[in-house]
């Protein structure tokens, strides 16, 4: 029997990025930035910590972007 190979599947990388920015408008808003964790935020979008650090370098940084879109 033989198995079909899948291609890898790729993120869409805006719809990954919107989900960052709302799990993390959503983790921020209830602990605020001290108790708001990346691997929280990362749970909640449904992405690896790894790719919130590489759009976003840090928690900071985050934290600015998703007050600019709120």
């Amino acid at each position: 029997m033989t198995r079909a190979v899948r291609p890898p599947q790729r993120r869409d990388a805006e719809r990954s990025r919107r989900a960052i920015l709302d799990a993390a408008l959503e983790e921020f808003s209830e602990l605020g930035h001290a108790g708001a964790r990346i691997d929280a935020i990362a749970a909640r979008a449904g992405v690896s910590k790894p790719l919130i650090y590489s759009y976003f370098g840090d928690k900071d940084a985050l934290y600015m972007a998703a007050l600019r879109e709120a």
